[in-house]
């Protein structure tokens, strides 16, 4: 039995050195003292004897044997030679008893290199064997500005909780995010039951994964993908489930994972497609049929000015369609309802969900996958999934235009700009805000408060520092007597509107039932089939517009007027370098164009503006959940230096 399984595994062991060796790659084994020719002066810590994932052992520390060995440690050499009898009598002996003696090994950045024990490698390799007991020594790295060290310490942290090591992650924060999946917190021990419950569905998860992906590359590492399917299907209830039900949910999101593992930009789609140009000619020779779409609001139109103007969208749209549309709002649902609304939604029949918040984008993707036949989409910047579709518009082309207008008015140099979320986007309008107040003033100061600080009123504040023009929340609702919303000039609390920006949802709802109607949703859907779709729309569909008072001088008034034509016919962009940040480094070159992937990604705030982008901790509770869901890089809780 040991020849045969002997003559079995070098076959693929030289199977394997072949195609490594076609493609150009090393065919031999890793060895550390190599890779780390240093490792006798870092620090090095014993770990005793624990169980190692199959999958992590990388190689060997010193070269001594690497030739008898695939880099899969499968053997080489002739089955009648010394090393295959060896090999031969070890594997009688592990299938009759069992390994009985650990190998030893090195630890680095998580990856398992043999001092001693390469033929036990290589036979509980051929068994299929999915652990193996070592002796470990952890080697520590030396620190370096790179992902793979700041992922490590994450690494660190998690293994100090809970002695897990074999769940890696390739992108940074994974270890965090687990925990939050899980219920757990970074920094509390883990009880042994839940080490346990961990650990058994994170095996059956990778292989349901492997057996998945058979004869194919995996699009992404196994412990990426397991957040990506958690995010979807929960914890609590997927944790004793069988590899059979694994799979099946697996084959359900599978383009998740191919969106995810291309890490492709979402496509930015200046409006959504269509395929005829008269579309009520088209709509009208098309068979009777009515899109019927629901909108889901976290608050109610009478208090929250996000939401009201979501609301003038819907009733735009059932106004432009008339009998081929049917709408629906649902108001004031908790983030902890929205699955349930959602599933109602579609039991009433409807089948476009527009989902007004990125509170909601979870709960979208769940019902995405719970509910194929929906077309459901989020307002939110770059949602990286491709069954959920995002949306907003480019509010920051209006944003320059109030910073000019603003720039134009301040006698003192002096502008305040109240901001709410550091969300994707948000340094995007304070600094195309900035830029425009510099164009017409190139003494103006930007002063940046936030409206989502405990216990602060950032009006107060500008008002202590004698600032008078102030760019506060963009919208107001109708139950809203406060008049400081927009540009406006507050002297001594007496307010005074200068100019507001206009966001009409109408023309990107009434674009995205037009793709349903033409069919034109699914030919989008076909041509980005590997990355996440998000509709971006601004000044040139008249998705975004200005609105200015009387009070706003004739000239600066002819100003806007021909900054609103410039930028809409596209003529005029707000990035464009030089553009430096508040510590004077050049972010943009000169005549350089950001294109409205870096604009939205911005983290960084102009030269002009005084002040600073707030840390997690230091944000109301409500923000900060929306951060977790689109907060920029800086904010992110796993960077917060708390």
């Amino acid at each position: 039995m040991a020849n045969a399984q002997y003559t079995q595994a070098r076959r693929e062991g030289l199977r394997e050195v072949h195609a490594l060796t076609v493609k150009g790659e090393n065919p031999s084994l890793p060895v550390l003292s190599e890779i780390l020719p240093e490792i006798n002066r870092l620090s090095q810590v014993p770990l005793g004897i624990i169980q190692v994932s199959m999958d992590q052992i990388a190689g060997t520390v010193t070269k001594g044997r690497t030739s008898a060995f695939s880099r899969s440690f499968l053997p080489l050499l002739e089955p009648d030679s010394e090393f295959g009898t060896k090999w031969g009598l070890l594997y009688d002996s592990v299938v009759e008893e069992g390994l009985n003696q650990p190998i030893k090994a090195m630890e680095y950045y998580n990856k398992y290199y043999v001092i001693e024990g390469n033929k036990r490698v290589s036979v509980m390799r051929s068994l299929e064997s999915p652990l193996i007991e070592a002796d470990v020594t952890r080697i520590i790295p030396m620190p370096e500005d790179t992902p793979r060290y700041r992922i490590y310490q994450e690494y660190l942290r998690f293994y100090d909780d809970t002695k897990i090591n074999s769940i890696t992650f390739e992108r940074e924060g994974g270890y965090k995010r687990l925990c939050e999946l899980v219920g757990r917190k970074m920094g509390e021990k883990w009880p042994g039951d839940a080490v346990f419950d961990l650990q058994s569905c994170y095996y059956r998860f990778s292989q349901a994964y492997k057996e998945r992906c058979k004869g194919q590359k995996m699009p992404m590492a196994i412990g990426d993908a397991f957040l990506i399917y958690l995010e979807v299907f929960r914890y609590d209830e997927s944790y004793n489930k069988t590899p059979t039900q694994l799979g099946r949910d697996l084959e359900r999101i599978w383009k998740e994972f191919l969106v995810a593992g291309a890490q492709k930009p979402a496509a930015l789609l200046n409006q959504p497609g269509e395929k005829q140009q008269n579309i009520l000619k088209t709509v009208l020779r098309m068979q009777p049929q009515t899109v019927r779409c629901a909108f889901l609001y976290n608050r109610s139109p009478g208090v929250s000015g996000w939401t009201y103007w979501h609301e003038l969208g819907r009733k735009a749209l059932e106004e432009a369609f008339g009998a081929h549309v049917e709408t629906v709002a649902r108001e004031n649902i908790p983030v902890d309802k929205a699955d349930e609304v959602i599933e109602e939604l579609a039991k009433e029949g409807y089948t476009v969900i527009f989902a007004t918040t990125p509170l909601f984008l979870n709960s979208c993707m769940r019902m995405s996958v719970a509910h194929p036949e929906l077309k459901i989409l989020n307002c939110s910047l770059l949602a990286s999934y491709h069954n959920v579709r995002s949306y907003y518009l480019r509010i920051y082309e209006a944003k320059f235009i109030l910073g000019a207008i603003a720039g134009a008015l301040a006698d003192d140099d002096l502008i305040g700009y109240i901001a709410d979320y550091p969300i994707y986007g948000v340094p995007a309008s304070i600094n195309a805000f900035a830029l425009g107040a510099q164009m017409t003033n190139p003494r103006a100061r930007i002063i940046l408060d936030w409206s989502t600080l405990p216990g602060h009123n950032p009006e107060a504040a500008l008002a202590e520092q004698h600032v008078h023009i102030i760019s506060g929340r963009d919208i107001s609702a109708p139950n809203m007597e406060s008049r400081a919303f927009g540009v406006y000039n507050n002297l001594n609390g007496d307010i005074h509107n200068l100019a507001m920006p206009v966001w009409n949802w109408e023309k990107l709802y009434h674009g995205i039932v037009r793709s349903i109607l033409t069919g034109a949703w699914e030919d989008e859907d076909e041509h980005n089939a590997d990355r996440a779709l998000s509709y971006y729309m601004g000044m040139s569909t008249d998705a975004i517009d200005i609105i200015c008072s009387k009070s706003v001088p004739v000239r600066v008034h002819r100003l806007v007027d021909l900054l609103h034509e410039r930028i809409r016919a596209g003529a005029f962009l707000p990035f464009v370098g030089p553009i430096e940040d508040q510590d004077g480094v050049l972010r943009v070159a000169r005549d350089v164009v950001l294109t409205p992937l870096e604009i939205i990604s911005m983290d960084y705030l102009a030269k002009n503006v005084e002040g600073r982008i707030p840390k997690f901790h230091e944000l109301v509770e409500s923000a900060q959940a929306l951060v977790k869901l689109q907060g920029i890089r800086a904010v992110k809780p796993e960077n917060d230096d708390a």
